[in-house]
């Protein structure tokens, strides 16, 4: 641990750390993967044994979109996102074609700015993955419709 660094900061960054992949509907194997980790360090951060590299918030903030100054000082507990990022095309195509195929095999409509909510929170937890998650969709659908 470096002398700038103190055990309950780790462990504050630590619990944003969680905030964020919880936030992303990931696992800690599947969010350590996402940024090139091992598990074990993953899991070191994130319980705040290890003080966190500058390359890891580099990693937040390219794959996740995360503030790193949100990361370091707060506020809050939900992640704070920067920027706006090049929307996935191929991705949200994808997303909105499943939704839309669903609606239609189960007879079922939903109204514009509930479907555009949907196809929004659909999105998200998709770009997260990285792919279209279609049993999560689906799990959405059948909540929302």
């Amino acid at each position: 641990m470096s002398k700038l660094s103190n055990e309950k900061n780790n462990a504050v960054m630590g619990h944003r750390l969680m905030a964020i992949r919880i936030a992303s509907g990931l696992t800690q194997a599947e969010f350590a993967e996402k940024l090139d980790l091992s598990l074990r360090a993953y899991a070191n951060y994130e319980r705040g044994e290890r003080e966190m590299p500058t390359v890891l918030f580099r990693s937040l903030c390219e794959s996740f979109r995360i503030d790193p100054l949100w990361q370091l000082t707060g506020p809050g507990e939900a992640p704070v996102h920067v920027g706006r990022r090049v929307l996935d095309l191929n991705l949200m195509e994808g997303v909105i074609t499943l939704i839309e195929e669903w609606l239609a095999k189960h007879r079922r409509t939903l109204k514009p700015d509930k479907k555009a909510r949907v196809i929004r929170l659909a999105y998200e937890h998709c770009i997260a993955k990285g792919e279209v998650d279609a049993a999560h969709l689906r799990d959405m659908l059948s909540i929302a419709a």
